[in-house]
């Protein structure tokens, strides 16, 4: 049979967008399932800012990371921190690697790729994870991707990016 998993919400995403935009509407923030797609200005007439989030201590505890200015774009994220058990003490993802059949067990905790429609982001967030740390990142360095990675280590989550998503951060400023 064929699973479609890895793209359907980006695909709905990107229906959803679509149905949108030939209503007329220009500035929308369509998300399902965390997958999503933007257009235009938000509420306060400026461009769509998004946090990518950072897995918490705790079971289901999340905290807003890094902070893109999208604008008009999609963004999706696949990841471990979320759906996985743990079985003899050895964390065990929802995601298949379709070269072992067996679950994924490297460092590689989210991936979070922007592209032009959400179902490319979503595929290759999907792909991505699969991959691991590095192979992730030298095949979105070779393909010119926007991407984000939260790594597991002993002392907590490392970061790394490509220059494409570092140019999307934002800056912020503390409260004066």
């Amino acid at each position: 049979y064929v699973d479609l998993s890895a793209i359907a919400k980006g695909y709905a995403v990107d229906q959803v967008a679509k149905t949108l935009s030939e209503a007329g509407q220009r500035d929308f923030l369509v998300e399902i399932g965390g997958e999503l797609r933007t257009s235009g200005l938000n509420h306060r007439r400026k461009p769509w800012r998004l946090a990518v989030e950072r897995p918490g201590a705790g079971m289901g505890e999340v905290h807003k990371n890094a902070i893109i200015d999208l604008g008009t774009g999609a963004m999706a994220t696949s990841g471990d921190y979320r759906n996985f058990y743990e079985v003899d003490g050895k964390r065990v993802s929802h995601t298949i690697d379709p070269r072992t059949g067996r679950p994924i067990t490297h460092s590689l905790s989210s991936v979070t790729v922007v592209a032009e429609t959400c179902m490319e982001a979503d595929g290759w967030a999907t792909a991505l994870n699969v991959l691991g740390p590095d192979e992730a990142m030298a095949l979105a360095e070779k393909n010119g991707l926007k991407i984000f990675m939260l790594i597991r280590g002993k002392d907590g989550y490392q970061e790394r990016a490509t220059e494409g998503f570092t140019a999307l951060r934002s800056i912020l400023k503390q409260p004066e």
